[in-house]
């Protein structure tokens, strides 16, 4: 670990306090700082590109669902211009695997009650300006009134004055409102027949997530190698990216949880989506963790200098986290991962930090959080992770809550019965099991 001979030099209460305050100035100015900005840019740009990748396969489905939802309804329904159905295919698609059925119900009834207005007003009023604003606030209070779902109330709208306006130009479509009809449930029920995968696209949030969050813990072992405080602030602007990552999976999550739970024919995926959700909140904490660590390393820094050692516990945490990503993105059993964050954690007991160092040793706390969250990210309970951990005591037992439970997919082959042991010889045995 750190050397011990090192002395940390001598500091006048003035002195530090006048650097607490310099580092409170800094901190201020940098909040605005290009650098910080372009870290957050590049965050932007590689999950840019994965979201290209990710919606490159449903994008060309959503291209062929138009295709087929057009030839239905213009080559076996005889419908000349059959507009709506590629677009209500599309709608229903859109450019992800999840197959909404809420969302397809909305697409049909609103096509159906706008082109009914549409038609009602066109025959009745004619086709105008005044009547296409007219259509547009009968169908969306109408649909408000029958319905919560926003989808369903833009949809009702768009189909009156489409129908309307297409009465001001004059096209060949007006008159033919149960065509229309017609073509849209064509086009949702094409959207429904193409496969789809809730999975996927959560999947790829999340361990998209966890290399961002591996790539601030690069960052953080880069700027403690060197004693470069310019690279711990990229580290945090870096863990700004990573939270936003993570918003937007929960949010994808959620969004894949209530189809899951209204379409019995997807069910079975339940354990894969409900491992994701655990994977979500454990990385939360982890979140949490590495921005104490972030704080915990800027000190090291200021009143130490570089900590190649530390840096090297930091470059192991993003190696857990990189092997995790692509065991999330391949779903295939983190045993890669969960190895490393054994060995981490056996680098972070107690005897191995430097009492005279404190905050080394305030690190090396951290970081045994650290380590106790990755081991559960692979799939171990609280009480499994806590058995690799040395020093933490002979009972395992410990408070549970939500995300502290066993991995219902990726749970640990090994069961532990290690409540009697003394602590050395329960580590020692954890040892064993590690070699």
């Amino acid at each position: 670990m750190t050397d011990p001979d090192r002395e940390p030099p001598a500091r006048r209460p003035a002195a530090a306090l006048a650097a607490n305050v310099s580092s409170l100035a800094e901190d201020a100015w940098n909040r605005l700082d290009f650098r910080r900005r372009l870290v957050l840019a590049g965050v932007a740009l590689r999950q840019g590109v994965r979201r290209v990748r990710g919606s490159a396969i449903p994008l060309v489905i959503a291209a062929l669902a138009a295709w087929i939802a057009y030839f239905v309804s213009h080559n076996l329904l005889g419908h000349p211009t059959p507009f709506f159905a590629p677009v209500a295919a599309w709608i229903c698609l859109g450019f992800t695997y999840n197959r909404v059925p809420r969302k397809v119900l909305e697409i049909g009834a609103g096509a159906a009650i706008g082109v009914g207005l549409g038609e009602v007003i066109l025959g009745t009023l004619g086709a105008g300006g005044w009547q296409l604003a007219i259509g547009l606030l009968v169908g969306a209070l109408v649909a408000r009134l029958l319905d919560r779902g926003d989808l369903f109330t833009i949809q009702t709208g768009v189909n009156a004055m489409v129908v309307i306006g297409m009465g001001t130009m004059g096209s060949q479509m007006t008159g033919a409102g149960p065509s229309r009809l017609i073509d849209a449930l064509v086009g949702a029920g094409v959207a429904v027949a193409l496969p789809g995968d809730v999975r996927s696209r959560p999947r790829r949030y999340v361990s998209s997530m966890l290399a961002e969050l591996a790539t601030v813990f690069s960052m953080l072992a880069e700027g403690l190698r060197v004693g470069n405080r310019e690279r711990l602030r990229d580290a945090h602007a870096q863990l700004r990216g990573a939270e936003q990552i993570l918003g937007d999976a929960d949010t994808v999550w959620k969004s894949s949880a209530q189809i899951i739970a209204v379409n019995p024919a997807m069910w079975r995926h339940r354990p894969q989506i409900d491992e994701l959700g655990r994977q979500l909140e454990l990385s939360n904490r982890a979140m949490h963790t590495a921005e104490m660590l972030l704080r915990q390393s800027r000190g090291v820094v200021d009143e130490w200098g570089p900590d190649p050692d530390a840096a090297g516990l930091m470059d192991d945490v993003a190696a857990v986290l990189n092997a995790l990503a692509g065991s999330v993105r391949h779903w295939h059993p983190p045993w890669l991962a969960r190895t490393r964050a054994k060995d981490l954690a056996a680098d972070c007991a107690p005897h191995l930090a430097q009492p005279e160092e404190w905050r080394h040793s305030a690190l090396l706390s951290v970081l045994r959080s650290m380590a106790i969250d990755l081991l559960q990210l692979t799939g171990l309970s609280r009480d499994q992770a806590r058995y690799y951990l040395p020093g933490t005591g002979t009972d395992v037992s410990s408070l549970s809550v939500r995300g502290d439970e066993e991995s219902g997919v990726w749970g640990t082959d090994e069961p532990l019965v290690v409540d009697d042991l003394p602590d050395s010889e329960r580590h020692d045995a954890a040892d064993e099991r590690r070699d």
